[in-house]
C-alpha cells in the first residue's frame, strides 16, 4: 500500500505567506511545493523552519504533520531562528525612517502610556545619529553640554569619572555611622579604594566608546547592558544629554567593585537607587 500522504506548512524567503502542502515522498513534497512557490524544482531544497535542518527522505517520515518548512531556492540558507530574526533587524535598519514615521502616526491615536512610552523610545533611538562623534556632527545631542567637550567619548568619560567620585564621597561619609569599632577598618578600606580609583582615572574608560573592548563596558556603538538586570540600558553616547534623567532604566546601574582587588581589575554591577 501506497504512503498516505503527509501535511506540511511550506514558505519561502520571499514572504511570510504559508501554504499547505501534502506528499508521499520527499521528491514529491519538494515538486508541489516549488510548482507553488514558482521555484525550480530541481535544485531546491526544503529545511525545518525552527533551525534549518535540511529535510531527507528519511527524515522526512519521522517528522509529524503540520511542520513548518523553508523551501530554498539555490544560493539561499536558512538557519532557523536566526535568520528571520538577522532579516527583521537588517529591514529595521534599513527603512528605519519608514518605521519613525509609522509609529509617529500611531502615536497620535494611542492612548495606552506603556504603548506611549515604547513608541516615544522607539522614534527617539532611531532618530538619533548613532555613528557621530563630535559636536559638528551632532549639534543636538550636545545642547547643554559644556563647549569644551568637542565629542561625544570625551563627555561619557567625564560624566562616568564624575558619577564614580560621587559615589565614593557618599562612601566616605558614612564612616561617622560606623560602630566606632570598626571606624578605622572602614576608612582604610575606603581610603585603598579611592586611591585604586585615582589610579586608573575612576575608570572613565567603562563608557568612552573609542576604547578597547577590554576596558569598556560599552559597545561601539555606545549601548550597554547592566549585569545584575533582565533590561538593556540605553549609553548617551548615541543620543541624550547624559544627564542622569537621560538614562534609560533608573540611573546609570552600575557601581565598581573593582578598587578592593589586587593584581588585575575586576568589575561587577549593582543596582542603584
Amino acid at each position: 500500500m501506497a504512503p498516505r500522504p503527509k501535511a506540511f506548512k511550506i514558505r519561502s524567503l520571499r514572504g511570510p505567506q504559508k501554504y499547505g502542502v501534502a506528499g508521499r515522498s520527499l521528491p514529491e513534497l519538494l515538486r508541489k511545493g516549488a510548482k507553488l512557490l514558482q521555484l525550480a524544482f530541481p535544485d531546491c531544497r526544503l529545511c525545518l523552519y525552527e533551525d534549518g535542518t535540511e529535510l531527507t527522505e528519511g527524515y522526512f517520515h519521522s517528522i509529524p504533520d503540520n511542520t513548518d518548512l523553508i523551501l530554498l531556492a539555490p544560493g539561499e540558507t536558512w538557519q532557523g531562528f536566526v535568520s528571520d530574526i538577522d532579516h527583521f533587524l537588517n529591514t529595521f535598519y534599513t527603512q528605519k525612517d519608514d518605521i519613525v514615521e509609522a509609529a509617529q502616526k500611531l502615536l497620535s491615536d494611542e492612548q495606552a502610556p506603556k504603548i506611549q512610552k515604547l513608541l516615544v523610545d522607539l522614534i527617539q533611538n532611531l532618530s538619533e545619529n548613532i555613528l557621530a562623534e563630535s559636536r559638528e556632527e551632532d549639534r543636538k545631542w550636545f545642547e547643554g553640554v559644556e563647549s569644551r567637550f568637542k565629542n561625544k567619548s570625551s563627555y561619557m568619560r567625564y560624566s562616568c569619572e564624575s558619577r564614580i567620585r560621587s559615589y565614593m564621597k557618599e562612601v566616605s561619609s558614612y564612616t561617622s555611622a560606623v560602630h566606632p569599632a570598626a571606624q578605622a577598618e572602614y576608612k582604610r578600606i575606603t581610603d585603598f579604594m579611592l586611591d585604586k580609583l585615582k589610579s586608573v582615572k575612576y575608570n572613565g574608560c567603562y563608557f568612552d566608546r573609542r576604547e578597547e573592548a577590554v576596558v569598556r563596558l560599552c559597545t561601539t556603538e555606545g549601548w550597554f547592558s547592566c549585569q545584575n538586570r533582565e533590561e538593556t540600558y540605553y549609553c548617551p553616547n548615541t543620543g541624550g544629554s547624559c544627564q542622569r534623567t537621560r538614562w534609560k532604566g533608573s540611573g546609570l546601574g552600575i557601581l565598581l567593585s573593582v578598587a578592593v582587588y589586587s593584581g588585575k581589575f575586576k568589575t561587577s554591577a549593582y543596582c542603584l537607587p
